[in-house]
């Protein structure tokens, strides 16, 4: 496994970027590493039509590799001492130079294991951050400071700390890399039981991985019978919803404060960004019918006798949906 990222305004420290011929950029735009750090850079041009897509051809080189050095061709890097180099991409038409910094000390890295290897997560109020390396599209890193704070929050608080990382990609994504549990898993499925009083749910895009896990987890829930109350909560400042102003990848990502903010009011965010949540994560499982295997019977069968309210922090409460029974499942927005 690869080495923590700086924070982002290491990432985006002044003094390092890149020259070369415009529209050829790499992302992530990550450029000062810790020695023994792994980063997995990805190439990207503008079409004709101004759109961003892979070039068809392209090939990496380094200009000291005793600094930092090529793992493989298709933009893999280890960072390996101190010190200052370049880093070149080239295109038959193109190129693209990087200056890249290697400082600071080697940390361990973090041990991850398949979900299937877990059997059980146990633990009284629990904190699941999803693509803690960098194999999700928050790519400028939007929701990093939010998530740094809830691990923070989190261990001090004596919370169980669960990671959710992609094997494909080794660079890390959070400041922490010492979590109760580092498990892999690409899309955040899983079929692991899960028993806590309380699920907090960071990290990744909101419509779809969170989405993912969030009706992951439920399902084990449900099915294992935990509790007739079950709470999940949403940080909005450490969750990201999509590219800005709907531009595609690779622009940034926003805040899900940010979709909220949008709204005139609480039940204009309730109803533009909560219900499509709800109807996502109870309707379509799993999400984009990943994995081709989900656990039965499906999330929407073991709802049906469940009372689901929504709480925007303590200012505004809404029903989702009312049943016969006092099994309650509490959907939790904080920082809206």
């Amino acid at each position: 496994m690869s080495l923590l990222l700086l924070c982002l305004l290491g990432f985006l420290a002044t003094g390092f970027g890149q020259t070369g011929t415009p529209g050829l950029e790499l992302f992530p735009k990550h450029f000062l590493l810790h020695p023994g750090e792994q980063i997995h850079y990805q190439v990207r041009e503008r079409s004709e039509n101004g759109q961003p897509r892979e070039p068809p051809r392209y090939e990496f080189t380094t200009k000291d590799p005793k600094i930092v050095r090529l793992i493989k061709p298709t933009g893999l890097f280890e960072a390996v001492a101190i010190g200052r180099t370049e880093l070149v991409v080239r295109t038959p038409t193109s190129e693209q130079r990087v200056q890249i910094e290697v400082a600071g000390r080697a940390q361990p890295p973090i041990m991850a294991v398949p979900h299937s290897a877990v059997r059980k997560i146990v633990g009284k109020e629990l904190l699941f951050v999803g693509h803690a390396n960098l194999d999700g599209f928050d790519h400028t890193a939007v929701a990093k400071p939010g998530i740094d704070r809830l691990v923070q929050e989190a261990k001090k608080n004596g919370w169980t700390v669960v990671y959710w990382v992609s094997q494909e990609y080794p660079d890390w994504y959070t400041a922490d890399r010492h979590p109760d549990y580092a498990i892999i898993s690409e899309g955040q499925e899983h079929q692991i039981r899960v028993e806590a009083e309380r699920v907090v749910f960071t990290g990744a895009c909101f419509m779809f991985c969170v989405v993912r896990n969030a009706q992951m987890t439920l399902h084990s829930m449900l099915k294992h019978k935990v509790a007739p109350r079950i709470h999940f909560v949403f940080p909005a400042q450490a969750i990201c919803t999509g590219p800005a102003d709907a531009a595609p990848y690779p622009a940034p990502m926003v805040l899900l404060t940010t979709s909220f903010a949008r709204c005139a009011n609480d039940a204009r965010a309730y109803d533009k960004v909560v219900v499509p949540f709800l109807n996502r994560m109870i309707t379509e499982f799993p999400v984009g019918h990943y994995p081709a295997n989900p656990p039965t019977p499906p999330v929407s069968d073991l709802l049906r006798d469940w009372n689901i309210v929504v709480r925007f922090c303590a200012r505004f409460e809404r029903v989702y949906r009312r049943a016969n029974s006092t099994k309650t499942l509490l959907v939790e927005f904080q920082g809206v």
